[in-house]
């Protein structure tokens, strides 16, 4: 299954946190490729609509449906009045970025058919949300990876990442076994689309 999978080096699950880490890694592969864009954007060589249609399938699958799916349902769920109610303005403040992101996807959706067919403002439109989406999603990344995440894995008992482990498996199940391999091949092919403009 090689770097994009769920399972650590010698094939043991990993526990929640490393994979909530590991699909960052995927995640900001993607953004990279959204930076790339708006670069070329800006220089006025236009990306396909293709690359935008596959951007948006990965934000809404993969990041979404995926990975803020098992935060926000999962994790935040258990991590909830931990510490006596004083990570719930944190995991609040997550939520809202999830919210915010999913504002931008669908800003980036909606202008898809003008930004085809050269309209100004479509094109404006797509360039303003994804580069407020990458921005977005590079400072919310961070902020999991070095305050929230370690915070969580103190206040986390054992038994409780067993839990994680389990419910994560069932969110796994539920999208498919498949869906890092499906979703690396979206980020492989939007980054093929960029180098061959």
């Amino acid at each position: 299954m090689g770097f994009w999978s769920w399972r650590a080096e010698g094939g043991e699950v990993m526990k929640p946190l490393e994979t909530l880490r590991n699909e960052h890694g995927l995640i900001r592969q993607f953004l990279d490729n959204l930076t790339l864009a708006v670069e070329k954007l800006q220089n006025e060589e236009p990306p396909p609509r293709e690359f935008f249609d596959l951007a948006v399938e990965f934000a809404r699958e993969f990041a979404d449906r995926f990975h803020h799916f098992k935060e926000e349902h999962v994790m935040f769920v258990r991590l909830a009045q931990k510490k006596s109610g004083a990570i719930d303005g944190q995991i609040e403040a997550l939520r809202h970025q999830h919210e915010r992101g999913r504002n931008c996807v669908a800003a980036i959706a909606d202008a898809l058919d003008g930004y085809a067919a050269g309209k100004p403002a479509q094109v404006s439109q797509v360039l303003e949300n994804v580069a407020a989406y990458a921005a977005l999603l590079r400072n919310h990344i961070h902020k999991e990876d070095h305050i929230f995440y370690p915070m969580a894995q103190e206040v986390l008992s054992a038994e409780e990442e067993s839990q994680l482990e389990a419910e994560f498996a069932k969110a796994r199940e539920k999208v498919g076994e498949d869906t890092f391999e499906r979703c690396h091949k979206l980020v492989v092919d939007m980054g093929s689309m960029l180098t061959h403009l």
